[in-house]
């Protein structure tokens, strides 16, 4: 069974750019603690602020593996304009279903 994190983050207004940057180091660094980003999608039409991201793990464990990551010296470094740029962010861990 494949293991996902699922985020759904609206941006504060004209922060996307900023967010962009963030994002770039974010995702390497997640990538080397088990989170591998593998679909980071935006509105063609609707709410342009909200964003889409789909993390793919390479087992349960991950979850929290990543987490603490984010808690960790470099983590808090990468996301220290976070706080200036979203206006929120749900996340949910996310399964395989039988059906694909």
């Amino acid at each position: 069974m494949g293991y996902f994190i699922y985020t759904e983050v609206t941006l504060k207004l004209g922060k996307m750019p900023e967010y962009t940057r963030m994002m770039q180091k974010l995702a390497p660094f997640m990538e080397q603690n088990g989170w591998k980003l593998v679909q980071a999608l935006q509105p063609v039409t609707g709410d342009f602020r909200k964003l889409i991201h789909v993390w793919e793990l390479g087992e349960f464990v991950d979850v929290e593996r990543g987490l603490l990551a984010c808690a960790g010296l470099e983590g808090q470094a990468i996301l220290e304009p976070m706080a200036d740029l979203v206006e929120s962010e749900a996340i949910s861990v996310m399964a395989s279903t039988e059906y694909v």
